[in-house]
């Protein structure tokens, strides 16, 4: 007997400790927080935060609200429960195995660590989700939960990390060859070269021609300026020996650049239609001070 009591003595002073061990339990909102609470909650409603308005509503069913706001949350607790949308996450590997660590966040916020067939309550409007598991790839997906909406099923596949589909590189094309694609230059006959040659040198025989003419009067002119010389000296002439000799001498250089430019284009046009280049050909004539002829541009 003596050993029981003092056994029953001990527990109920090991049980006193524990008592006074164990924290104090959170205060009941007061009337004021209460009255908080119901405010709060009716604006998180109407932002469509339905969630964030459950916890409010939470606090003013407490036994310590007063008794009036207690049963205007309690209603609009019954009516916020009944607009939440719910949605039961169905998520499978690549294997159609079901997986339950998932971590899913919705808009960027972490939303469950484990997937256990639940519904979830979820807000109403557009929300992005993101799916992962250990080893598996990342799921993206976007949905339009609509208000009052319950038990929605959503099936998402988690691909293995390994089997993540790899993009294949798009070999980029080589340029084209230039020198293989490129036509070849039609060939030249030469036809065009050999009428200019014709065209040439027939301007040069007229040159000739005139040059000599050119020449004939000038030394018929001097003839006539030694007569009005004394004694046929050229020094020694009067006013219309000069004027006729300088007229003379004019002619005779005008004849000389004449001659020596119809020269050029003979040459020059006997050249061209002989030669008859496959290619372009560019005359260009060329005067000056001491000389004249014609320049030649081309390829043979």
């Amino acid at each position: 007997m003596p050993v029981t009591v003092r056994n029953a003595l001990a527990a109920t002073l090991g049980c006193a400790s524990l008592f006074l061990a164990a924290p104090a339990l959170a205060a009941d909102p007061t009337k004021d927080q209460c009255i908080d609470a119901n405010e709060t909650s009716q604006a998180m409603r109407k932002a469509e935060k339905l969630r964030d308005a459950e916890q409010r509503l939470l606090v003013c069913v407490s036994a310590s609200c007063p008794g009036p706001v207690r049963d205007d949350c309690a209603q609009r607790l019954t009516e916020l429960r009944a607009a939440t949308p719910t949605v039961v996450f169905v998520v499978k590997d690549d294997a159609d195995q079901d997986l339950t660590d998932v971590h899913v966040t919705m808009d960027g916020q972490p939303l469950t660590d484990k997937l256990e067939g639940v519904a979830l309550p979820i807000d109403p409007g557009s929300h992005h989700f993101t799916f992962g598991a250990a080893g598996k790839t990342n799921e993206e997906r976007s949905f339009v939960i609509r208000e009052g909406e319950k038990d929605r099923h959503e099936r998402v596949v988690l691909l293995s990390s390994a089997a993540a589909p790899v993009a294949t590189p798009v070999p980029t094309p080589a340029p084209p060859d230039a020198s293989a694609s490129a036509p070849e230059a039609p060939a030249r006959d030469g036809k065009g070269q050999r009428i200019a040659g014709i065209a040439v040198g027939g301007a040069g025989v007229v040159g000739l021609v005139v040059g000599s003419v050119l020449g004939f009067g000038a030394h018929s002119k001097y003839e006539t300026a030694l007569g009005g010389c004394t004694g046929g000296q050229p020094d020694m002439c009067n006013a219309q020996g000069v004027a006729d000799g300088k007229s003379a001498h004019s002619e005779a250089a005008a004849s000389t650049v004449v001659f020596v430019v119809s020269a050029a284009f003979v040459g020059g046009g006997a050249l061209l239609y002989f030669t008859a280049p496959r290619s372009g050909v560019t005359i260009t004539p060329s005067v000056g001070m001491q000389s004249a002829g014609v320049a030649v541009d081309g390829r043979w």
